[in-house]
């Protein structure tokens, strides 16, 4: 498959063909390449339990205990933030996100995993499933486009 090292110094890695489908789908917007990169670094259940960035202080004394909801993985979030920036530098014609922007697609990221709407982590345990998905129907033009044509330029 080829895996392909975001950056140099972070141990995060996804796959070549990952790659060519997030930067064919995300027309040249670097918060649609960050949603795309989100869902191929970290699994559904790492979104689903995580309390996203952290960065919301819940109360404490709700009483419920419940799971404890850990922040995500702080040298992954760094390294997909550092590459975004960097990618949209060095491509000038892509849209670079401000940090809210950025910090929105995580935590987006987390909610629709909560939700149990399949963001399209299709390679989760090898099935694609994705019968809940209700937003743009852009979403599946791109995936059925980039299943046919196996072109990837």
């Amino acid at each position: 498959q080829g895996s392909k090292q975001l950056l140099n110094n972070y141990p995060v890695y996804i796959t070549s063909k990952q790659w060519d489908e997030a930067v064919n789908s995300s027309k040249k917007d670097g918060r649609r390449l960050l949603r795309y990169l989100i869902r191929f670094v970290f699994t559904t259940d790492e979104l689903k339990y995580s309390c996203g960035l952290g960065k919301r202080k819940r109360s404490v004394q709700s009483g419920e205990t419940g799971p404890e909801r850990r922040p995500l993985d702080p040298v992954k979030v760094t390294c997909l933030r550092e590459f975004i920036r960097m990618h949209c530098t060095s491509n000038p014609d892509w849209w670079m996100p401000s940090e809210e922007q950025i910090n929105k697609v995580f935590s987006d990221a987390v909610g629709h995993a909560r939700q149990g709407r399949a963001v399209g982590t299709f390679l989760h345990n090898g099935n694609s499933y994705y019968e809940g998905t209700d937003h743009a129907g852009s979403q599946d033009e791109v995936f059925n486009r980039g299943m046919q044509d196996g072109s990837g330029d």
